[in-house]
């Protein structure tokens, strides 16, 4: 589980988040909605142990995040990551660099850990394309073998930061079909993101930040049209759908 108590972060005397006190219980499939400058990914950096300098409190699992985070891992895939497709690494060897982490930077990848990472490659519908190089790979497959990376360390929590970005409509449904595949096998996902259609109807759990949280519950908030209504005024829409 994951609670933020009290978070309130500035720079410069510029308020960026102001009064979040947030729950998210494991198994969850979160989405961060709103707009840009809302701090969605303040948010998840702050969770994420990425930035320190805030008031309040992020526990992880009754540890605080830092604690926790000295003894786990989040799987993680940034916004906008790109490539050079003339760079010499396979969808293996980037899949690899999820390890980094845990082995160290400069370390020896055993056949172990390779046949994890394919493993991974082939839960991510990547199967077969292992000894490609990252230049032949569409942008669709490319996300997928940074989602493999993200993935490879086996933590319990993976966030994702508007991984839709340069992918057409068949790939973001295809991409958010297998995030929620990989949901349903337990893993709890926060994922930030503007395309409302597709987080309503995949996501159990909604979050509209802009800056501060507003509370509705028993609301149908599964109708992309209701949260389209509220997008720019609302701060916080949670809906369960069990």
């Amino acid at each position: 589980m994951i609670e933020i108590k009290n978070l309130n972060y500035s720079i410069n005397g510029k308020s960026i988040l102001k009064d979040i006190n947030l729950t998210i219980g494991d198994g969850e499939f979160a989405a961060i909605l709103g707009p840009n400058g809302a701090g969605k990914s303040t948010l998840v950096k702050i969770i994420l142990g990425l930035i320190r300098d805030y008031e309040g409190s992020v526990i992880i699992d009754g540890k605080p995040n830092r604690m926790w985070l000295k003894k786990n891992i989040i799987g993680y895939l940034p916004q906008g990551e790109t490539y050079d497709a003339d760079f010499p690494a396979t969808a293996r060897e980037i899949t690899l660099m999820g390890y980094a982490g845990i082995k160290g930077l400069f370390t020896y990848f055993n056949s172990q850990d390779k046949k994890k990472a394919d493993n991974y490659l082939q839960q991510v519908g990547m199967a077969g394309k292992e000894d490609q190089f990252i230049g032949s790979l569409s942008r669709g497959e490319f996300q997928r073998v940074l989602l493999a990376r993200a993935l490879i360390g086996d933590s319990r929590h993976l966030f994702l930061d508007e991984p839709e970005a340069n992918l057409d409509q068949d790939g973001v449904v295809s991409f958010f079909k297998l995030l929620k595949e990989i949901n349903n096998r337990g893993k709890t996902i926060i994922v930030i993101s503007h395309d409302i259609n597709t987080l309503t109807k995949y996501c159990s759990f909604l979050i509209c930040l802009n800056r501060t949280l507003h509370f509705h519950d028993k609301t149908d908030l599964l109708n992309a049209e209701v949260v389209t209504k509220l997008y720019g005024d609302v701060t916080r829409i949670i809906h369960k759908k069990y």
